[in-house]
This record gives C-alpha cells, structure tokens and sequence, in this order.
C-alpha cells in the first residue's frame, strides 16, 4: 500500500473536517503543549489538559436573519484560518511536531468541537442542524446516498445524526493498530443497523451503496438465483461478522502465529457453513468473486 505522504495526510485531515462540523464530542485531553490562536482574539491561547484549544464566544440572542449569517461567516472564515495554520505548523515540524500525527488529528477534532460550540451560541438547535447537513462530511454523505430516494425529512435527519456521531468518534483517527481497527468496526457496523432500523430496509439497500458495490451485488445475485429478499441483507451481515471477527483474532495479544492460522481457518470454515445456510449448496457453487470474493477458498 502507498504510504502518504506528509502533504497527503493534512490534505486528507483538512478534507474530513471541510468547513463545516465533523467532530466535537471529543474528550478534554489536548496535544501536548503548544498553541493555538483563538479566532477573532489575535492573540496565542496556550492549552492545557483542562482547556478548550480556543476560548468560545458568550452565547448571542436577538440577532436577525442577516446579522445571524454574517456571524456564522466570520466564525467560520476564523476557524479556517486557525486550521490552516496549525496545518502548516504541522507540515513545517514534520517528525518534530509534539505528538505526531495523532496530536495534530487532536488538534483538529477540538477545534471543530468549539467551533460547533460557537455555532451553538449564535444558532437555534434545528439551525445549526440544519448547517450541519449541508457542510459536514455526514450531511454531504446523506445528500449523496438519500438525496435521489422517497426518503423523508426526519429519515434523512435521523441517518445524518447517527452518521455525525461514528464521525465524531473515528472520522480524524488514523491509528491502525489492531485494538482501534476492531472499534472502529464494531462501531461502524453498529452505525449502519441503527441507520438501517432508521431507514427501512429499501432505503438502506440505497444507503449502503457508500460501502461500494457488495450489497447490490448480493441483492443482484439473490434475485438471480431466486432467493428470498431478506438473504441479501443476510450475505451482507455474514461478511460483515467475518470482517470483525478476524479483527478480534488480530486484536488478541501474543496470540502464537500457529494458534492464530488455526483460528482464522476455522472462523472461514464456519463463515462458509454460514453463508451456505444462506444460499443454499446450488448457489453457493454458482456464486462468483464478485458476490463471494471476500471468503477464503475452502479445502
């Protein structure tokens, strides 16, 4: 796999957080010490363990519609540039910056947390939601996957709010050691059943077309082989259970290599018992690398 480069991994960074909101609910802990320029102060803001990376705003209230907009634009316009800057702080240290790439991810996760704060301050709850779908990552994710279906406004809120808070959680962590890879899984598939109970099963077959091309896959092969509707979300399931199973077996610590092929032949064998269960041994057999390509070959 291509290693980004430095360049590569604030583009990335800068492109999940967009102008808009993608993560806020983050815990108190900060990098390790620097600073950051609280917008519209001029003025560097040391932090520390107990503080907020900039100071929020004191709430607003009266403002009309014109005066409401000029606001969010110029908190907005702020929090731009304080990311630039801790970017460009974070490309010009390279290995030097304190913490590494994990604290210059916090560094971004916080100021996204205060400026949904100082969002908060000048909109009503269904204003900044409203703002939210259409500048965050999971808004723009609702639009693409929901935009050209029946499904209603509160569905539509509903999936951006479940989506929004996976985000919060995992959207600016690039750890990949095997323990964060298993959460990260766990949470999202989690994610997707709540969606999927938020949507109906119609609406998420179109929902899980941003997972790529599996699903319609699945429903496309099912139908060929005239199978009950329901075993396409079954399939989906099944490979989804493999996928986080193998995490877990990744996961445990000084798990011996010849204990850990043990266990990830027989979680294949019994994932292929399954997925047979599913399909039944006729269109198991006929399945081809595009509805199966994801299970290892029996022996």
């Amino acid at each position: 796999m291509k290693r980004l480069t430095t360049a590569g991994l604030i583009a990335v960074a800068l492109l999940l957080v967009g102008g808009g909101v993608v993560i806020w609910r983050w815990p108190r802990e900060v990098p390790p010490p620097g600073a950051v320029t609280a917008p519209g102060s001029g003025r560097e803001v040391p932090r520390r363990s107990d503080q907020p990376a900039v100071r929020p705003r004191a709430p607003v209230a009266n403002l009309s519609a014109a005066e409401k907009a000029a606001r969010v634009e110029q908190i907005k316009r702020d929090y731009d540039e304080v990311r630039t800057k801790t970017a460009a702080d974070y490309a010009a240290a390279g290995m030097a910056f304190p913490g590494g790439l994990n604290a210059f991810l916090r560094q971004l996760a916080l100021l996204e947390r205060e400026l949904h704060h100082d969002l908060a301050a000048v909109l009503s709850p269904r204003e900044l939601e409203d703002l939210e779908m259409r500048d965050t990552t999971a808004g723009q994710l609702v639009q693409k996957l929901l935009g050209d279906t029946a499904a209603t406004e509160e569905q539509r809120r509903a999936a951006f709010g479940l989506q929004r808070e996976f985000d919060n959680a995992f959207a600016l962590t690039f750890d990949v050691s095997p323990p964060t890879l298993l959460a990260r899984e766990s949470e999202r598939q989690a994610t997707q059943e709540r969606i999927r109970a938020a949507l109906g099963d119609t609406l998420f077959a179109a929902w899980l077309r941003g997972e790529g091309s599996d699903h319609a896959n699945f429903a496309a092969f099912i139908g060929q082989q005239g199978l009950m509707g329901d075993a396409a979300l079954a399939l989906w399931r099944a490979k989804n259970d493999y996928t986080l199973r193998r995490l877990a077996l990744n996961a445990q610590p000084n798990l011996p290599a010849d204990q850990a092929r043990v266990a990830q032949a027989a979680l294949a064998q019994n994932t292929r018992a399954q997925v047979m269960s599913i399909l039944g041994p006729v269109a198991f057999q006929a399945a081809g690398p595009d509805v199966l390509g994801w299970l290892p070959p029996g022996k």
